[in-house]
Formats: C-alpha cells, sequence, structure tokens
C-alpha cells in the first residue's frame, strides 16, 4: 500500500503512520478492533509528497525553512503564513482530485464530513502534536472538501508544529501530512476522556470532561466544560464539576446558499446549569476508556462524541505526559 493515494479505515492500523499520519493510522486499529468510529478514509502522506514534488512546492517550501531559527517566535509567526499561502490554492494533480472525490461520493452524496490532519509525526508514544494542525469540521461539497484538505496540507507549517518538530528532533523534511476525511456525526455531546489522570498521573483514575454540542467548544478552551474523575474498575465519581455552560458549537444550519462550517449558539436555559453526561453515558465512556486503552496497551487521551443511545470514538492518541 505504500504507494496509495487513499485508504479506508479498515484497510489500515496503527503500524501505518507513515502511510496514514498518526491519527488516521490509530483510526484505522480501532476500526479493526471493532470499536464505534464513524466511516472514512485517509488522503495519504504519499499524496502530499506527490502534491508537493508534482507542482513544484518543493524548493519554495525549502527556501522559506532554510535558516529559519526555529525556537524564535517572531521567526516562526512571520514564515507561517507565507508557508501556508503556498497552499491556498495549489493545484491538485488529476489523478489525486479524482480519487478523492471518487472517495467522497463512496461515503454518500453531498456527506458532511469532517476533515483532520494527520501528520506522519503525530501521536507518537513520545510526542503529541495535538492542537498545532487544522480539523475543519461539517465539511459538504467537493470543492469545499478539496478547499478543507489544503487546509489541512498547510497545517504541516503552523508555527506550533515547526517548533514542536525541533524541539522533538524531527526534520522538516522528512514529516508529511496525511489527511482523514470522517462522516460528521451531529453531536448532542462531546467531549474527551484521559484513561489515567494526567494531572495526577493516577493509572486508576478516568477523567472524563463534556459539553453541549460538538467538541470544538474543549478543543479550543472557550467552554469550561463538565468535568469527572472516576474509577476506572468501581465506576465511583470521586469527583465531579458542573460549571455553568453558556454556550455550545453546533453545525451551521443552510442559509443563503451557505453551507457547512460551525456556529456558536446559545445552551438552553434548562441545560445551562445540569450534567451534561447521564450516569449510563458515564459508565459506557469508562468501558469503552479501558477498551481503548488495553488494546493500544497505554493510557490514552479519547475525543467522542454521542448523538441519540451511540457513542462515538473520533480520535485517540497516548497520554505523553506520564
Amino acid at each position: 500500500m505504500a504507494d496509495r493515494l487513499t485508504v479506508w479505515f479498515k484497510e489500515i492500523g496503527r503500524q501505518d503512520v507513515a502511510l496514514a499520519g498518526g491519527k488516521g493510522a490509530n483510526l484505522g486499529d480501532m476500526v479493526q478492533a471493532g470499536l464505534p468510529v464513524p466511516p472514512g478514509f485517509v488522503i495519504t502522506a504519499p499524496a502530499y509528497r506527490l502534491l508537493i514534488e508534482k507542482v513544484g512546492l518543493c524548493s519554495r517550501i525549502d527556501e522559506l525553512l532554510e535558516g529559519l531559527d526555529r525556537t524564535a517566535c517572531d521567526a516562526l509567526q512571520a514564515v507561517e503564513p507565507r508557508l501556508r499561502e503556498l497552499f491556498v490554492h495549489v493545484p491538485i494533480p488529476e489523478e489525486l482530485e479524482r480519487e478523492i472525490l471518487e472517495a467522497y461520493r463512496r461515503l454518500g452524496t453531498e456527506e458532511p464530513v469532517a476533515v483532520r490532519s494527520s501528520a506522519t509525526a503525530e501521536d507518537l508514544a513520545g510526542a503529541s502534536f495535538a492542537g498545532q494542525q487544522d480539523t475543519i469540521l461539517n465539511v459538504i461539497g467537493e470543492e469545499e472538501l478539496l478547499q478543507a484538505v489544503r487546509k489541512c496540507w498547510s497545517s504541516l507549517f503552523t508555527s506550533q508544529a515547526i517548533f514542536y518538530r525541533c524541539r522533538q528532533g524531527f526534520d522538516d523534511r522528512e514529516v508529511s501530512m496525511g489527511v482523514v476525511v470522517q462522516k460528521m456525526i451531529d453531536s448532542e455531546k462531546s467531549g474527551v476522556s484521559f484513561t489515567a489522570d494526567p494531572v495526577l498521573r493516577n493509572r486508576y483514575q478516568m477523567v472524563v470532561e463534556a459539553v453541549w454540542g460538538l467538541g470544538e467548544g474543549i478543543v479550543s478552551g472557550t467552554i469550561t466544560p463538565d468535568h469527572y474523575k472516576v474509577d476506572k474498575e468501581t465506576y465511583e465519581i470521586d469527583d465531579e464539576f458542573i460549571p455553568t455552560k453558556k454556550i455550545m458549537f453546533c453545525r451551521k444550519a443552510p442559509c443563503e446558499g451557505q453551507r457547512g462550517g460551525v456556529e456558536v449558539l446559545p445552551v438552553p436555559e434548562d441545560r445551562a446549569d445540569v450534567r451534561v453526561l447521564t450516569e449510563d453515558e458515564l459508565r459506557k465512556l469508562i468501558d469503552l476508556g479501558n477498551l481503548v486503552e488495553e488494546h493500544f496497551g497505554c493510557p490514552q487521551d479519547i475525543e467522542w462524541c454521542i448523538t441519540g443511545n451511540e457513542i462515538y470514538l473520533l480520535q485517540s492518541r497516548p497520554i505523553t505526559c506520564l
């Protein structure tokens, strides 16, 4: 599969980081384990290499990175927009565009998708690039998908990612970008589960955080989430914090020819001060967290969402601070 341009989750596993990036490889591994992951595919790292080599971006990227002080914040912030601009209108090779759109059509006609960056140096046991590269939610339509993919490719060169690669000893020229395209779940509730307490380093407790709507509120730090500390074996809640939640992120409703994207809405008054998760949902999240940790063999940072009675796992990465 080393030269494949797109691969489905069911075709890949954790051994395929060089092909699908860390996020994509882990999703494939979870699908193969029978865990509840929304369907999707990965535009591979070889596809990214094909793009930058065919359209001549390699030399232009090298020129902008040449002599760059990767520890200087001002220098990194100055070069980031110039690097990312290279990708905004880059022509995608015909064979690559055709394969991306064929895979998208297999997901469904005009299917809303989440488009997530998946670099080949991320989500490894000793390094986490969480939050340093782009995710675009509720993407609808073929042209919109291609533009979201371009944005993910360009996010290989955020100032944070360049700095972190330098700090971790990764060579910019050796790292590639896969892109995950995953069916968008219209989440009623979303959150993260840490299968070990990352602050107290307690491996017997699971920390679960939850918000109404999409998980962007937690990822962006915009919303203070519900916070639960739960014993992983007995399900006993050792600590619980339920703040007032005034806003939530939701899929944007189509209007005046505009579609896709995310909007911020007020939380209904009857839900602002109540628990996001029921006892049953919390118990199921603990069970799923234990399964994912056992599967990967180390504590995990898991993103999930709930719609109706279904819980979906959106990604999982090792907790690197233990």
